[in-house]
């Protein structure tokens, strides 16, 4: 899948997500998003400085400010409250036997400037020693905005970011996932350390807000368990697993798989419609289609592909689905492959098991760990088009 860059994924080094300490207010947290999100990783070598006009750091806050001094305002505290603050960076270097955090600004400036139309604009710089994380990046994650604007939170930002990360690394081995943390390490990952002593409060302020935000406004179910030593909780477990997208003939519905019914547990079977499809599951059914295919079986057939290995790729799965059919099939006329492919693949069910699924999910595999590797921009187009319609996708690109 080829586009251009997307500026609408923020990406960011995984040791980053996971470790970096800092805290930020609500926006302050999506300008800085914002900012990494025009940051190309696979062509850029430094950090260069970005020039944002006002008006469009205003559209993207979706802050509805009809007059210029309230957000001239609010603009400047934001400045002095980013110019301030850093972050905090884990480092091996022990003093007295404990460990020694680095600490590193976010900008090296902030300056009011005009842009090239004349609009009244900042400009903004990175500090450099951020550049390992920002650049030149192996393991990362995708983050879209359009999930983050939609959050209000700080706290909510941060986790989600975090619980993101560790899902684009880990999902193809769990099917739910789940992070712990000592209760204190926590509130200093959150920017709280020696706060809500009390942990009810913490829980009623903290933790029910941010899985609330995370389930009701992103691609992502969380919830969480406290862990006790008699009666003190001294830590939380986080467990938290993607949303699945089903389809009827006249609704989009998002739901999780514990809330399917039993007949449906181990197999959705909602219908799709074409206007419905994700990218790649119309690219799969365009393939299926021109194989001969008639559009309810092929239909069918995508439908039928739900794991989260797949679900992004479900083109590349089926393109080495008939790759393997041509090479075991007997059926030398189009029509008899065409009916022979269904058969094997909604009755039978070959390429669900066995050698015959091995092989595909190996290639598919390979095919992915390349793309990741070698075209930076496409994959985090796959992963972002997985959780819209092809319709909505464009759209997105477009306006890229």
């Amino acid at each position: 899948m080829s586009a251009p860059f997307n500026t609408n994924i923020a990406r960011m080094d995984n040791r980053f997500v996971f470790h970096a300490r800092y805290n930020l207010s609500a926006k302050e947290a999506k300008i800085i998003l914002f900012l990494i999100s025009r940051i190309d990783p696979l062509r850029q070598q430094n950090l260069i400085e970005q020039i944002i006009s006002v008006k469009e750091l205003e559209k993207f806050l979706k802050r509805d400010a009809k007059h210029w001094g309230s957000f001239y305002q609010e603009l400047r505290l934001i400045r002095d409250s980013l110019v301030r603050k850093g972050i905090y960076i884990p480092t091996e270097i022990q003093i007295e036997g404990k460990h020694f955090d680095g600490y590193i600004n976010w900008f090296q400036e902030i300056m009011p400037v005009y842009d090239e139309a004349g609009n009244i604009a900042l400009r903004f710089l990175f500090a450099k020693p951020l550049q390992p994380f920002l650049l030149n990046l192996k393991q990362y994650v995708a983050i879209n905005l359009e999930e983050v604007i939609a959050l209000k939170s700080s706290f909510s930002i941060r986790i989600f970011q975090i619980l993101r990360a560790y899902r684009d690394k880990f999902a193809k081995h769990q099917q739910r996932s789940q992070i712990k943390y000592e209760l204190e390490d926590l509130k200093t990952l959150l920017g709280i350390a020696n706060k809500y002593h009390d942990y009810r409060n913490f829980k009623k302020r903290i933790l029910e807000g941010i899985c609330k935000e995370i389930n009701q406004k992103t691609s992502l179910t969380v919830n969480y368990q406290a862990i006790k030593e008699g009666r003190q909780v001294k830590g939380i477990q986080f467990e938290f697993w993607e949303k699945r997208r089903t389809t009827s003939t006249s609704t989009t519905k998002t739901i999780t798989k514990n809330e399917l019914p039993p007949t449906l547990s181990k197999s959705i079977t909602q219908k799709l419609t074409v206007e419905t499809l994700s990218f790649a599951q119309l690219k799969a059914f365009q393939l299926l289609t021109r194989y001969g295919v008639n559009i309810p079986l092929a239909l069918d057939m995508v439908a039928k592909v739900q794991s989260s290995e797949i679900i992004g790729f479900q083109d590349w799965y089926f393109e080495e689905v008939v790759q393997i059919f041509e090479a075991k099939t007997n059926q030398t006329t189009a029509t008899a492959k065409t009916g022979t492919l269904v058969n094997w693949f909604l009755k039978k069910r070959i390429f669900e098991q066995g050698d015959h699924f091995a092989v595909i999910m190996e290639r598919l595999q390979e095919r992915k760990k390349r793309l990741q590797n070698e075209n930076t921009t496409a994959w985090d187009n796959r992963l972002l088009a997985k959780e819209m319609t092809a319709a909505e996708f464009r759209k997105l690109i477009q306006h890229v």
